[in-house]
């Protein structure tokens, strides 16, 4: 508290309110309202200390600060410990409520993520991409998906060991982990799916960039798609991508497109999976819901790998 309060006065402004945002967050996150000293203004932020282990968000601020500035709110940021970031309060996440808003308006705000995503593609430079990792395919979130369908199983009868085989067969039949992405190297957020990205004053802003590195713009493209449970949604997610950097003057080559696209997606629903696992366990999702998504998950990952072999979208099949 005495951090927070030191912090905001060295920036003219007097803590107000202070409440702790609940969640499973890579740190301690909290609600502030402050208000100027100069000009009295009341004005709502988001106070963020970063966890043990999970502030690589520091440095890639750090590092490349004027390539995220028109994507971010944020204010400031902390190096010296307790390490934080300082950032505008941006409302709700565009998660909350968007299963239940007409279909016409998903494809709006999915229209604008998509836009605002091809923007950031688009600012790629040498600089900055000389001060960000490389973004790899392993087998990371195929052995932690394992791993936590596993544990499902031990603990729920209604769970199915069939789903690890789907997994399993798709990622050695595929040889995911030593795909190399195809499409132009690109700066990519790493995590935008829709509890990472906000539209506040007509424009779609993105938190949590811990994950940011260079790679395949269809990186993020199949990271934004983990929070879709809709064929039509999924079938407009990557054609519009497509039209938006397109607009932007940029060409993506039809089978470097869907090389990169089926291989991202299949191990990026391996990710989100044994996330939304993790959560399910803490106690944020009910057995309805994880059952839920695990099954249209895996539907996914059949679906595809189908696709790929009969349309020949993946060259090393």
């Amino acid at each position: 508290m005495k951090h927070r309060v030191h912090r905001l006065r060295e920036m003219n402004l007097e803590l107000q309110i202070t409440e702790e945002i609940g969640g499973a967050h890579a740190g301690n996150i909290y609600r502030v309202e402050a208000v100027g000293e100069s000009d009295g203004e009341r004005t709502r932020y988001i106070y963020k200390e970063f966890g043990h282990g999970r502030n690589k968000e520091v440095d890639i601020h750090m590092n490349i600060a004027d390539v995220l500035r028109p994507f971010n709110r944020v204010v400031d940021i902390w190096e010296d410990s307790p390490q934080a970031m300082f950032m505008l309060d941006l409302g709700e996440p565009l998660k909350i409520g968007f299963e239940s808003r007409p279909m016409e308006e998903k494809r709006k705000f999915i229209e604008e993520v998509l836009k605002r995503l091809a923007s950031l593609h688009d600012t790629s430079s040498v600089q900055a991409a000389s001060k960000l990792p490389v973004h790899r395919l392993s087998s990371e979130w195929r052995d932690w998906c394992q791993e936590q369908l596993v544990k499902l199983c031990k603990r729920k009868a209604w769970a199915r060991s069939e789903w690890m085989k789907v997994i399993e067969e798709a990622y050695e039949k595929w040889d995911i982990p030593h795909y190399q992405w195809k499409c132009p190297a690109v700066i990519t957020h790493g995590d935008p799916h829709l509890e990472n990205v906000f539209y506040k004053d007509e424009e779609v802003w993105f938190i949590d960039w811990e994950w940011a590195a260079i790679g395949s713009p269809l990186r993020d493209v199949t990271i934004l798609m983990q929070d879709l449970y809709d064929d039509e949604l999924i079938s407009f997610v990557p054609e519009c991508y497509r039209k938006c950097v397109k607009e932007r003057g940029i060409e993506l080559h039809d089978e470097d497109f869907w090389s990169d696209f089926n291989y991202l997606y299949i191990d990026h629903l391996a990710m989100m999976m044994a996330w939304e696992v993790e959560k399910y366990f803490q106690g944020y999702l009910s057995e309805e819901g994880i059952l839920r998504i695990i099954e249209w998950k895996i539907g996914e990952v059949e679906r595809v790998k189908n696709e790929v072999i009969v349309k020949g979208r993946g060259s090393s099949i």
